[in-house]
């Protein structure tokens, strides 16, 4: 039997047939009365005063990171629920939210939307706000589904040619090693051993200025790890002079995203434009293109998904082959050469089939 009080001064009773029912019906009971259900009157809390409190619990979060996620609550999430308090929010707003978002920004965007709401809502549960979370099959935009069509040698070439200064060096060192923007912006000649031919990767850049120097680890244990590189890469680096706090590239200090994306934009435009209608060429949007690149010459040299994967920093080969499998030769003619003719329909030339009479067909 549970026993409660749902206002003070009254006692209500209800019987069931195990203690741990009874004990989950008193935890619901009091699960109601703190959200101001039951017969009690409790007070909500507001939607974008407890997002953001949820935002400054995410210490976990790198700045980068945090600014990331401050500028969806800011732009998508906190207007999407504008004055609205947590236990007013019904499992078809979170859709309409997810529908007005689709609207404007790519399904990559919108997932990450929604996984930032989610977070926020499960939270409030577990803060004992809400009872449940009301983001529960929440249908989502389906992706993009384009394949990475990587940049040919001659694009990657016009790209470093296109270049100037410590740029150039960048896109030959990016296309050399497949690291990501961040990794070879951050990457100081202590870790660069020329002797040896490796770059260890352990550490990127977090400060958001061209002239503070402030380094964090990386997001994924995955993505620690020492890159080979050949000679010709290292011959390109002997060549260049260390910048600010040991920098191997740099331009009037520490290249910024910002920086980056300005650089690999402008170049591309020109590219787009070029007098020699032959010359043009679409180089895509940002520096990650030199990673896909580098990626497909791997593949493209018979590297496995395993080899591809270790080099890239990716968790897995999983990972690897969701990006990049339509890029690995197609082994379907291989596959049946493997078992095509081993077994034959007549291996002497003299056999035939045994005929069963009664039945007038071949017995094979």
């Amino acid at each position: 039997m549970a026993v409660w009080s749902p206002t003070p001064g009254t006692e209500r009773k209800k019987v069931f047939k195990t203690k741990d029912a009874a004990k989950a019906h008193l935890q619901a009971v009091a699960a109601d009365h703190a959200l101001g259900r039951g017969g009690a009157v409790g007070r909500d809390v507001d939607f974008a005063d407890y997002a953001t409190l949820w935002l400054e619990k995410q210490v976990h979060q790198r700045k980068a990171s945090r600014a990331a996620i401050e500028s969806r609550l800011r732009l998508h999430i906190i207007p999407a629920f504008a004055d609205i308090g947590l236990r007013q929010i019904r499992r078809e707003d979170v859709q309409a939210a997810v529908a007005q978002w689709s609207v404007k920004l790519a399904p990559s965007t919108v997932k990450l939307t929604y996984t930032y709401l989610s977070g926020i809502l499960s939270e409030a549960v577990l803060d004992g706000l809400l009872v449940s979370s009301p983001c529960v099959k929440i249908k989502l935009p389906a992706g993009e589904g384009e394949r990475v069509r990587p940049l040919p040698v001659a694009a990657v070439q016009a790209v470093a040619d296109a270049m100037s200064g410590y740029y150039r060096a960048a896109v030959v060192l990016a296309a050399s090693t497949g690291l990501r923007p961040g990794e070879w912006r951050s990457l100081t000649w202590d870790r660069v051993d020329l002797a040896g031919g490796w770059i260890t990767v352990d550490r990127q850049l977090v400060s958001e200025t061209a002239h503070t120097y402030e380094f964090g680890p990386l997001k994924t244990t995955s993505s620690y790890r020492k890159v080979k590189i050949g000679p010709e890469l290292i011959d390109t680096l002997q060549q260049l002079e260390p910048g600010p706090f040991g920098l191997v590239i740099y331009s009037r200090g520490a290249v910024t995203r910002g920086k980056a994306r300005t650089v690999w934009a402008r170049v591309r435009r020109d590219l787009l434009n070029a007098e020699d209608e032959a010359s043009r060429v679409d180089i895509g949007s940002g520096w990650h293109q030199l990673r896909h690149f580098h990626a497909s010459q791997l593949i493209a040299g018979g590297a496995s998904p395993v080899a591809v994967a270790h080099r890239l920093g990716h968790k897995d080969a999983t990972e690897t082959l969701q990006t990049y499998a339509h890029l690995w030769p197609d082994d379907h003619a291989k596959l049946a050469a493997m078992s095509d003719g081993l077994v034959k329909l007549n291996r002497h030339e003299t056999a035939t089939p045994a005929v069963d009479a009664s039945a007038g067909a071949g017995i094979f």
